[in-house]
């Protein structure tokens, strides 16, 4: 029996008319999602001629905005500490970012962005599902969501599409220089264009921007911004993985429009992935000069942000600290009653962690736990 229920707040909801067609004819719809994505159709439907008419009006625009301020990037893997930093680098008002209508909203952002603003707010209102950290129009979100709208290459369609597991097959749309020409051809196009539109909207600022699938593709994004800079925040691998776990699971809950993922699909998922990630990230990092990258330890952050801050300022030369210190005080105080999730590991989990992430452990200096047998 199909569902009644519609969810407002979908990740996909503002998907571009074009790619939404192009992602449902990729992927099927259980019958008890029927109604979801049909709902998401005509949002799509309606919002699909004043996106033609905002490309019409601002793509020549757009596309002749220089990035002159290359990105600094935030990378690191899910559940890392990323969006914490990210919040935090945020309220230094010489920077720019993608909120929630940039990026849910992507396709129409400018004409109908206030309009839009007003309605998300009603929708964000709350805490994420994964971590319990506030959600506000104010606040930063990853910009491969809104990569995700208007082309067919993203990681997070995983969650929309698993397909009892096939859905995997979108975590090589990551590591985009392992895919073929064109495909990079394509990804670039899309990317570029998002980060020209926003970097319009935002009268030119310098962007700070954080995805946790960045971290599968640092080399490719330091050709394509050669002065971009890079804070790479890590944490240690059993949290990161107990908690990535239970974002994918809750976000597939939410998001899922056929058959979820197995369980253990997604502990593998967690793990293997993270394992390459940071094989790889770890190469593409140590690859670059030293004063475009810097390595931060999110429970040493976590213990003093502002000396940790000012670290990061001095080492990549952002300039602008003392300047910023007052919004990061006043951040920092409205955070002091949040409360971390906590879970416990499975000692077969473990296993798993031990096994593939003994790299990691003996890089970022974290001890290795052998639980029981």
């Amino acid at each position: 029996m199909a569902s009644n229920k519609i969810t407002l707040s979908h990740n996909l909801m503002g998907c571009r008319l074009d790619n939404w067609i192009k992602l449902m004819k990729q992927n099927p719809v259980s019958p008890e999602h029927r109604r979801q994505a049909e709902f998401m159709t005509l949002v799509s439907a309606l919002m699909a001629p004043p996106a033609a008419l905002e490309r019409f009006l601002y793509d020549d625009k757009i596309r002749r905005t220089k990035i002159k301020k290359h990105p600094i990037y935030i990378v690191g893997f899910w559940r890392s500490g990323t969006t914490f930093l990210q919040n935090l680098l945020s309220r230094d008002p010489q920077f720019a970012w993608f909120d929630p209508v940039n990026t849910v909203t992507f396709s129409n952002s400018i004409l109908m962005g206030k309009a839009l603003n007003k309605f998300i707010g009603k929708f964000l209102a709350g805490t994420r599902p994964m971590d319990n950290l506030e959600y506000t129009t104010d606040l930063p979100m990853e910009e491969v969501f809104a990569q995700a709208t208007i082309s067919t290459q993203a990681i997070s369609h995983m969650l929309v599409f698993p397909n009892g597991g096939k859905g995997t097959k979108y975590i090589s749309t990551a590591f985009i220089d392992e895919q073929r020409p064109e495909k990079r051809k394509e990804w670039r196009r899309a990317y570029d264009y998002i980060l020209r539109k926003v970097t319009y909207i935002k009268g030119g600022k310098q962007l700070v921007l954080k995805s946790p699938e960045n971290t599968c593709r640092i080399g490719e994004l330091k050709r394509c911004y050669p002065g971009s800079k890079f804070i790479n925040i890590y944490r240690d691998p059993y949290t990161v993985i107990l908690s990535t776990i239970n974002m994918f699971q809750k976000e597939m809950n939410l998001f899922c429009l056929n058959k979820p993922a197995p369980p253990e699909v997604i502990e593998n998922v967690a793990i293997n992935l993270m394992a390459k990630v940071y094989k790889k990230a770890i190469r593409e990092l140590e690859a670059m000069p030293e004063k475009d990258r810097i390595d931060v330890k999110y429970e040493d952050f976590c213990e003093d942000p502002l000396s940790g801050l000012e670290e990061i300022y001095t080492k990549l030369g952002l300039g602008g600290f003392e300047n910023a210190r007052p919004y990061f005080e006043k951040y920092l105080e409205s955070q002091k009653n949040y409360q971390k999730n906590h879970f416990e590991m499975e000692d077969r989990i473990r296993r798993k962690v031990n096994n593939k992430l003994k790299f990691y452990f003996d890089y970022y200096g974290y001890e290795m736990q052998l639980g029981t047998e």
